[in-house]
């Protein structure tokens, strides 16, 4: 669904991302773990069109998409979920998530609406004439990844969604992740949250300095103490 290779992008002269090449499988959640300034976020940044790379490829469904402004990116079916939500405070639930609607532009049946998001999240249709500001952090973070799916994608950016929240809405955020990824959405998600990252992944990769240092599965990273300890502080 996703493909990264040998990717380059620089804040000024620091060198951020210093060739990162990844791939993310179609109906797969993929976690990205690394310690602060790894690099993690403006990974999320430059497939989302936010920061340009100076190099390497971005592929999306065969696609090059390195090239287009974020809004084209969204257009083609990738969806973020920012770190800290960024919701808009005056806007009513409701509001924040009609803002975000799009018709499918490929002309077929939109596989997300409003209804279905209050589904998924039954709190938001309770609390819909509610301001943002007004919802537990929790509940905002519901909010953040339900106005992203009304933007119908395919594909979901997710940048640290367990940021600072409270372990048993942590635990929701997984099996949040996993009836998306039941929906039939890919996801790469940025986490610091090791617990949360093997819940609900299929595939970890640890980044540290720019590159991908590690890969494998949520059991071999917990089975590894060593690489936990060199590279997540653990």
């Amino acid at each position: 669904m996703l493909e990264l290779e040998n990717v380059h992008a620089y804040y000024g002269n620091s060198h951020i991302l210093q060739g990162v090449s990844l791939a993310v499988p179609t109906g797969k959640c993929v976690a990205l773990l690394g310690r602060n300034g790894a690099g993690k976020s403006t990974t999320i940044h430059t497939i989302a069109g936010l920061h340009k790379s100076q190099r390497g490829s971005i592929r999306f469904k065969s696609k090059p998409v390195e090239s287009l402004t974020s809004y084209q990116i969204s257009r083609e079916g990738i969806g973020l979920v920012p770190q800290g939500r960024r919701i808009f405070p005056s806007l009513s639930i409701r509001e924040n998530l009609t803002m975000a609607a799009r018709k499918n532009l490929k002309g077929d049946t939109s596989e997300w609406d409003i209804e279905k998001v209050y589904e998924l999240f039954p709190v938001l249709k309770e609390r819909e004439k509610n301001m943002g500001t007004q919802l537990s952090g929790g509940q905002q973070q519901m909010l953040a990844i339900g106005r992203a799916l009304m933007t119908d994608p395919q594909f979901l950016l997710m940048d640290e969604p367990s940021e600072g929240l409270a372990p048993v809405i942590i635990d929701q955020i997984g099996d949040i992740v996993a009836k998306l990824k039941e929906s039939g959405l890919s996801i790469l998600m940025v986490e610091q949250n090791i617990s949360l990252a093997c819940q609900a992944a299929d595939e970890i990769l640890i980044m540290n300095k720019g590159t991908i240092v590690w890969k494998g599965t949520p059991d071999e990273l917990l089975e590894n103490d060593e690489i936990q300890h060199k590279y997540l502080g653990v």
